[in-house]
Order: C-alpha cells, then sequence, then structure tokens
C-alpha cells in the first residue's frame, strides 16, 4: 500500500525537507481511509523515507522517494497526472452516465458492434492487462459514440489518469476475478440499453457501474 503514496509523491515533484498535505486531506486526494493512511505514513517513517513532528506535519525525509521527472509546467498537457483517484471518479459520475445516455440516441450499428466485441474481449481476458485494455476501450467507444467533440476531448483527461501508475496500482489491488465478471456484466447491461437505444436506462447502468468501481477501488465510504 505505501507504494501508492510513494506513486503521490513522485507526482506532485515533491523533495526532501518538502512537507505533505494534512492527514486530512491527503487522504481525500488519495481517496482512502484515514486509517489505511496511517498505516502508509507509518509503514514510510518506519523505511526512514517520512519524518513526522508532532504539530508540523509531515516531512519527505530521504532523495530515493521523490522524483522531479513527473514536473510539468502549469497548463501542460500533464497536468490530468496530478488529480486523485477520488477527484477521478467525480468527474466519470458527472460526464459518464451522460454520456451513455447520448450514446443510446447517436450510436451506429458498428460502434454497437465494436462495444460488444470489447465486451467479448474483456470476458475472455487472462491477464488484468488484457482486461483494462477492453475494459478501456469500451468506454471510449461509447464516448466516441456520443458524437460531441467537447467531451471526448475532456474524457482524454480521465483516460491519462486511468493509464498512470497510481490508478494501475490501485486497480490491481483491488480486482478480482469475481469484480471483473460484475463489470463484464454491468457494461453488457449498459450496452443492452443502448443497443435498445434507452438512454435512461443505458445513464443508470453507467452510473451503477462507476459507483461500484469506485467502492471497490476506494472503498464503502467514499
Amino acid at each position: 500500500m505505501s507504494a501508492v503514496l510513494k506513486d503521490f509523491i513522485e507526482a506532485e515533484g515533491l523533495e526532501p525537507g518538502d512537507r505533505l498535505p494534512p492527514e486530512r486531506d491527503l487522504a481525500l486526494k488519495l481517496g482512502l481511509p484515514r486509517t489505511a493512511l496511517r498505516r502508509m505514513l507509518a509503514s514510510l517513517e518506519k523505511e526512514g523515507r517520512l519524518i513526522r513532528h508532532v504539530g508540523r506535519g509531515t516531512f519527505i525525509a530521504g532523495s530515493g522517494v521523490t522524483s522531479t521527472a513527473l514536473r510539468r509546467p502549469p497548463g501542460s498537457t500533464g497536468d490530468a497526472l496530478r488529480t486523485y483517484p477520488a477527484e477521478v471518479f467525480e468527474v466519470r459520475l458527472i460526464m459518464e452516465p451522460k454520456i451513455a445516455a447520448l450514446a443510446a440516441l447517436r450510436a451506429t450499428r458498428q460502434e454497437i458492434d465494436e462495444m460488444q466485441k470489447s465486451i467479448d474481449r474483456g470476458s475472455a481476458a487472462e491477464t488484468l492487462v488484457e482486461f483494462e485494455k477492453w475494459d478501456a476501450v469500451f468506454h471510449r467507444i461509447i464516448v466516441g459514440a456520443a458524437r460531441n467533440g467537447l467531451l471526448a476531448s475532456l474524457y482524454e483527461g480521465i483516460h491519462t489518469v486511468r493509464a498512470g501508475n497510481l490508478w494501475g496500482k490501485m486497480k490491481e489491488q483491488s480486482l478480482t476475478p469475481e469484480r471483473m465478471k460484475a463489470y463484464i456484466a454491468k457494461h453488457q447491461a449498459t450496452l443492452d440499453a443502448i443497443k435498445d437505444r434507452d438512454s435512461r436506462e443505458a445513464e443508470r447502468n453507467m452510473y451503477d457501474h462507476i459507483v461500484e468501481a469506485r467502492t471497490n477501488m476506494l472503498g464503502p465510504n467514499t
């Protein structure tokens, strides 16, 4: 679990001597329960990578923890990587159900066939990497089928974060064969609604799917 916090430190470009955000803020940014965060902090402190001062905060101790490689000037395309899983899920819940509703009204037969293909390939996936690939393909086809260039552009930020190390590690820790089957089932339910041109049902299924994924990755209290 400490790898998640290390990735956060690298993504923020923090240096030795820099202070981490307050515990409450850091837990929200990472989308983790505070008890889990405390375990991470204690583990890194034990390794000598953090220094904790009562009343002052938690500071980066060793040069081996951080990297400036991910630093980018403000406004660059890499800024999407500076967000966190909890924020990503907030945006996904705002955008993707409505995108699915639009796709139900606008998807072509070819796009519907491609969605079904991605579901079938994901269902047959034998590795997490392969499953994630087809999961991402399914969602991106739906975005394209919505026929809204601005939404498609905004969604690329979500896709960039999902392709990052922090998201990948958290997904790997949370994903089980049973959950993969549940995600596939929800994908199929969403596609069935799109096939039926039922925008409300497509929106509802996509919303439920993202809520389920958020709970699995971040816990029930997020």
